[in-house]
């Protein structure tokens, strides 16, 4: 059975290409930062974990951190892990020296079977790389960040988005969105992507 959220799509503010890690901006709590969580991140010897169920901006978060990491001297080599990846992509170390990486960034790391993370926790120790990874839970890192969502982060991405478009998307139907995908973000954007009418003169 169809929610309230299923309709035909229409297009655009939540369109693909403007809610991809890196587009959205990462709506950082009063007092945090990203170069805040850099200074943290170097605190701990460039190791560390960011732990949140999905759609709470993990992906997101990583790649706000992309230019404070550059300024504090880290190159950065990051892969995203999907469904069924119980490994790096082959290639990897040699990929990542080619980078010039000191720091690795694993999105999904939980995915990794244990002999993986053994053994890409090891060649990062080996060769001086930090390793920061993105789970579901803990992974024996420690925590950089806990990110969770919340209807009031739901309601100013798409404030952001909307950037005071006309258009069907009430904070009511956000809401009805938000709580409809149990509280995913990512699903949310996606639920109001189907949403969406432009106007017509």
């Amino acid at each position: 059975m169809k929610d309230s959220c299923d309709h035909a799509p229409r297009s655009n503010p939540f369109s693909t290409r403007f809610v991809r890690p890196g587009a959205v901006p990462y709506l950082f709590a009063p007092g945090q930062s990203a170069d805040g969580l850099v200074r943290r991140l170097a605190g701990l010897g460039w190791r560390g974990q960011i732990i949140g169920p999905h759609g709470s901006g993990k992906s997101t978060l990583l790649a706000a951190l992309a230019e404070p990491l550059a300024r504090a001297g880290r190159r950065s080599w990051t892969v995203s892990l999907h469904d069924g990846a119980r490994r790096l992509p082959a290639g990897w170390i040699r990929q990542a020296q080619r980078a010039g990486a000191n720091q690795i960034v694993v999105d999904g790391y939980e995915q990794l079977s244990a002999l993986n993370r053994f053994f890409v926790k090891a060649q990062c120790r080996w060769r001086g790389w930090g390793l920061l990874a993105s789970a579901h839970g803990d992974v024996g890192f420690p925590t950089l960040l806990l990110t969770a969502s919340d209807p009031a982060t739901a309601q100013a991405l798409v404030r952001r988005l909307l950037s005071g478009e006309d258009g069907p998307i009430t904070p009511e139907l956000v809401a009805q969105c938000f709580a409809a995908r149990g509280g995913n973000v990512r699903e949310t954007l996606f639920a109001l992507y189907d949403r969406w009418r432009a106007p017509r003169g």
